[in-house]
C-alpha cells in the first residue's frame, strides 16, 4: 500500500506535503489511549467510543482500510474489580486485563453492530512476531478480518504477556503493526495536543512541534514519561513508535483524541496535532519521481527524434519535387 501511495504522489513536483499524505492514505493503524475510552472512576466512556467507532464507519465508507489498536482493558478491569487507582502485582493486572478486555470488546461490538458491522478480537505478545511463520499467521488473520469486512481490534494479550514476551505499551504495537502490515499512516490519539519542546504543564510557553522527521534524536529529550495514572505509554513511547513504523515508510500523527471528529479531520487534511514524516517514504518518493521524470524526458526525446525524422524526410521530398519541376 505504501508503493501505491508513492506512485499516486510522485506525480507532484515537491516532496508531499502532510495535508497531501493525510488524504491519500488508504491504509491506517489508528491506536486509541486508555485515557481517551475510560472515565475518572475507571469505567468505559460509551460516548467517547462510539465517536470513534462512528469515525472510523466513515474512514471505512471512503475506502479507507483500518486498523484498530485499542488501549483500556487493564483501566477498566481495574473499575470493575473495585482495584481502581491501585498499583497491582502481576497477577491481579493479568486479571483485570482479562476482565477489562471482554468489557472492552463487548462495547465495540454492540456498537459496531448498530451499524451493520463487526470486529473481530486479536491479542498478541512479541511471541508473535519473533519469526517469519508467527509474523505470517498475524498478518493472515488481520487480512482475513479484512477480507470478510470485519474491523480487526488489536490489543496486547496482557492477560498472559509478562516482562519477557511483552510490548510494554500499545504505541509500540501499533507501529509493529504499521510495518507488518505496511499501513501508510499511523495515528496515535491521545489526551496530549502533540508532542511539544518542553513539558506544556510545567512550562506555559512551551511549543508545539507540528511537523518533523521520525527519528530526529532531539524529539527524544522533548518527550517524557506517562501523562495518566491509567495509561502506561507516554509521548516518549510515540516518538520511539513514529520512527519504527517509519522504517517502513508509515507516516505517524501524534493528536488529541479530545478534539471532535479528530480522525475525519485529519482525513481532510487538517494540520492537527504533530505529524512525523518517515525519512525511507521521502526516499522512496524521490526515486519513484526520479524514474518518472526520466521515463517522460525519454518519452519526449522519443517524439522529438521522430518529429525530426519526419521532417527532414518532407524537406528532401520538397527539394526533389523541386528538380523534377
Amino acid at each position: 500500500m505504501i508503493n501505491k501511495l508513492v506512485e499516486t504522489t510522485a506525480k507532484l513536483s515537491t516532496l508531499p506535503s502532510r495535508t497531501t499524505l493525510q488524504k491519500k492514505s488508504q491504509r491506517w493503524v489508528i491506536k486509541i489511549g486508555s485515557s481517551l475510552l475510560t472515565s475518572e472512576d475507571y469505567q468505559l466512556n460509551l460516548v467517547a467510543i462510539r465517536h470513534f467507532v462512528e469515525q472510523i464507519l466513515r474512514l471505512r465508507e471512503r475506502g479507507i482500510e483500518v486498523v484498530l489498536v485499542s488501549s483500556g482493558s487493564v483501566s477498566v478491569g481495574k473499575g470493575h474489580l473495585g482495584l481502581a487507582g491501585k498499583t497491582l502485582p502481576a497477577e491481579q493486572r493479568q486479571a483485570a486485563a482479562s476482565v477489562g478486555q471482554t468489557a472492552l470488546m463487548h462495547a465495540y461490538e454492540n456498537l459496531l453492530a448498530q451499524e451493520g458491522v463487526h470486529c473481530g478480537q486479536i491479542l498478541l505478545t512479541q511471541d508473535n512476531f519473533k519469526d517469519r511463520k508467527r509474523r505470517k499467521k498475524t498478518l493472515s488473520a488481520i487480512n482475513m478480518l479484512m477480507k470478510m469486512n470485519m474491523l480487526p481490534i488489536l490489543n496486547e494479550n496482557d492477560a498472559l504477556a509478562d516482562s519477557e514476551n511483552q510490548f510494554g505499551n500499545n504505541d509500540h504495537l501499533a507501529a509493529v503493526i504499521s510495518r507488518l502490515w505496511h499501513g501508510d499512516l499511523m495515528v496515535l490519539l491521545t489526551d496530549q495536543a502533540g508532542l511539544y519542546d518542553a513539558d506544556p504543564r510545567i512550562q506555559v510557553d512551551a511549543q508545539m512541534i507540528h511537523e518533523g522527521m521520525a527519528g530526529d534524536p532531539r524529539y527524544e529529550e522533548m518527550a517524557g514519561g506517562s501523562g495518566t495514572a491509567v495509561g502506561t505509554g507516554g509521548m516518549r513511547t510515540k516518538v520511539d513508535a513514529a520512527a519504527y513504523a517509519a522504517v517502513s515508510g508509515s507516516t505517524t500523527v501524534i493528536a488529541s483524541g479530545h478534539i471532535p471528529d479528530v480522525l475525519l479531520r485529519l482525513q481532510r487534511g487538517e494540520r492537527l496535532g504533530t505529524f512525523l514524516r518517515s525519512k525511507k517514504f521521502d526516499q522512496m518518493w524521490l526515486k519513484v519521481r526520479r524514474t518518472t521524470l526520466q521515463k517522460t524526458t525519454y518519452s519526449l526525446l522519443g517524439v522529438a527524434v521522430k518529429l525530426s525524422n519526419t521532417n527532414s524526410k518532407q524537406h528532401r521530398f520538397y527539394n526533389s519535387s523541386y528538380c523534377y519541376r
